[in-house]
């Protein structure tokens, strides 16, 4: 699923069966994933130059961080990544 990682996206998901992600529409990498249990964390997901295995990082929980602090966040690691 993709679309633009806002605060009214992220209130509005609610649990799957499995853990799902939403991709950002904006930066490409950054999303929220969102487990069974509810619980949604953001993401970045990034391939290191030179590899073909993707990595995944997770780097907050809603509500310690709001959207735009994560895409914030999101930014720094991916320029600490190129």
């Amino acid at each position: 699923m993709r679309g633009n990682i806002t605060k009214r996206l992220v209130d509005s998901v609610g649990a799957g069966a499995s853990d799902y992600f939403i991709w950002d529409t904006e930066i490409s990498g950054f999303g929220l994933k969102v487990t069974p249990k509810g619980r949604k964390v953001y993401v970045v997901q990034y391939r290191l130059p030179g590899r073909s295995t993707k990595r995944r990082f997770t780097f907050g929980p809603h509500g310690a961080l709001t959207p735009a602090q994560a895409r914030q966040r999101a930014q720094e690691l991916l320029a600490q990544v190129i």
